[in-house]
């Protein structure tokens, strides 16, 4: 009994890493076409020049016609001839918004690529930090629309674009942020839109099981040196810049892509690209993020729940629901 148990120990401690050396690119961007909200400018506008480079096409999306215009010349920098870089004008914070948006990124129209988009990108959103007692109910209402339902409405147009056309390898990637896992001073009016965010992905990646191949991933960054950065420091509080040591701790839009989009490749769900922020979402899973009931009961909990909570997931959840789009696709929609 001993020996097989040292056995047992020895083979587990070789093959788990293993498996991460083995781990090889399931997915290319390369021919893909790439549709990006928020594209006009930092963590989108690096995303569009990363892909076309990598031999994408994409279409770009923002409210400016005028800064989408201006993105898509440094775009096409990238590209080799016969990609295409198109844009799109919309508004993307209600669901018919980001439909239209979506039906003419696909359509016929000259310029545009002129196919159903295989990744769809959710990059749009923007933060204005203040104290929660000094801003009033317009901040908040402007920071569900523009940082949560940019994101729902996309992530619902897509997820719709996507079974109608029977696009079963299709692909959403959200955007969070390192507050999808620690509310701090000053950001009462963005923090809460980007747990909302992470909680719609948890969601989604449940239910895209219904559809083989459906895929959703969420990224969260911490702070990118971008113009969306210079206008949260107009409103921030001292205590929230003091708490975040200023730009020492952020990182470029390119940096940032290149992470996600690695991500993405690599069928990560939750994708980070800086050490805090990946050892928050390690921390939130576990419960540390916030304060507990008991320090030393709550960590043998967490042990007990790091076990059980995956065994339910894969073996109760999952499995519940690939076993229900088997044996009922009359029930699940798109699938009649």
């Amino acid at each position: 009994m001993m020996k097989e148990s040292i056995w047992i120990a020895t083979a587990f401690v070789l093959v788990i890493p293993l498996l991460f050396v083995m781990r090889s690119t399931k997915w290319s961007v390369k021919g893909k076409h790439v549709f990006i909200t928020g594209g006009s400018q930092g963590l989108g506008l690096a995303l569009a020049e990363l892909v076309v480079s990598k031999g994408a096409d994409v279409t770009i999306c923002s409210r400016s016609q005028a800064k989408l215009e201006s993105a898509v010349e440094e775009i096409k920098k990238f590209a080799e001839s016969g990609q295409k870089v198109a844009y799109v004008a919309a508004d993307v914070s209600t669901f018919e918004g980001a439909r239209k948006a979506l039906e003419l990124a696909s359509g016929q129209d000259q310029g545009k690529v002129a196919r159903v988009p295989d990744v769809v990108f959710c990059c749009a959103g923007a933060s204005k930090p203040g104290y929660f007692l000094e801003q009033d109910e317009s901040h908040f209402t402007e920071g569900i629309k523009t940082i949560y339902m940019t994101a729902l409405s996309t992530a619902h147009a897509a997820t719709q674009l996507f079974v109608a056309n029977k696009k079963w390898d299709g692909k959403l990637v959200l955007t969070g942020s390192t507050l999808s896992f620690v509310g701090i001073v000053g950001y009462a009016q963005y923090a809460p839109m980007k747990w909302a965010i992470r909680g719609l992905a948890e969601t989604l990646r449940s239910e895209f099981l219904l559809y083989k191949g459906l895929s959703v991933h969420a990224y969260f960054p911490g702070t990118i040196l971008s113009p969306g950065f210079i206008e949260e420091e107009k409103t921030k509080p001292k205590v929230t810049q003091s708490i975040e040591d200023g730009e020492k701790g952020g990182q470029m839009p390119m940096q940032c892509a290149k992470k996600l989009l690695k991500g993405v490749e690599n069928d990560v769900f939750l994708i980070t690209s800086d050490f805090d922020t990946e050892l928050l979402r390690v921390a939130t899973s576990a419960g540390g993020a916030c304060p507990g009931n008991n320090f030393v009961v709550d960590r043998i909990k967490s042990i007990i729940a790091l076990i059980g909570v995956t065994f339910w997931r894969i073996f109760t959840a999952d499995a519940s629901i690939r076993k229900f789009a088997k044996q009922s696709p009359d029930q699940v929609p798109g699938l009649q």
